[in-house]
């Protein structure tokens, strides 16, 4: 069972991770002048809210489960609340790592309630269910390993074939 619940942290952690990473081109955007408008943050919650609702159609949560998915989702919807604040444009080298740890700290701390509300939803589902949630966790995007047009897990686009490992291309 341990090493469930470090498959299910870690799946969390890479859902998570993938989530934070999406988010960076809008802090970035923010960085160069540009602000979120109420709209894009609008199209993001949509696109969240529909994300989920995907998830809890695949996962058919039941009556009996609506308390955990209930708090799962509103975990999942907690992750960027806006929280995080921009380093002053004239901060040093030194006030900017330290900004930028400060700002993993709170990320690793979201994680861990996600984690643990994660947990908690996957007591109260089924084992099919839990297999269900796992992928889903795994390729939160909904990209499968060797699809045409999906990412091959390499950063690359397209169908894997039969190209092997680093190995067999001559220890490339």
């Amino acid at each position: 069972m341990k090493s469930t619940s470090r498959n299910t942290l870690a799946a969390a952690l890479l859902a998570a991770g993938l989530a934070f990473t999406a988010a960076a081109p809008t802090a970035s955007a923010a960085d160069a002048g540009r602000q979120i408008t109420p709209e894009m943050q609008q199209r993001m919650q949509s696109r969240q809210q529909a994300r989920l609702d995907k998830m809890a159609e695949r996962l058919q949560i039941t009556a009996a489960q609506q308390d955990a998915w209930q708090a799962y989702v509103k975990v999942r919807k907690d992750m960027f609340d806006g929280s995080f604040t921009r380093a002053p444009k004239d901060a040093d080298a030194a006030t900017l790592a330290r900004h930028r740890a400060d700002r993993a700290a709170q990320m690793a701390q979201k994680l861990a309630t996600l984690a643990d509300a994660t947990a908690k939803l996957q007591s109260a589902l089924t084992p099919e269910q839990v297999k269900t949630l796992t992928d889903l966790t795994r390729h939160p995007m909904g990209h499968g390993k060797g699809k045409r047009g999906d990412f091959d897990g390499r950063g690359k686009r397209g169908d894997r074939g039969d190209r092997g490992d680093r190995n067999s291309r001559g220890g490339r």
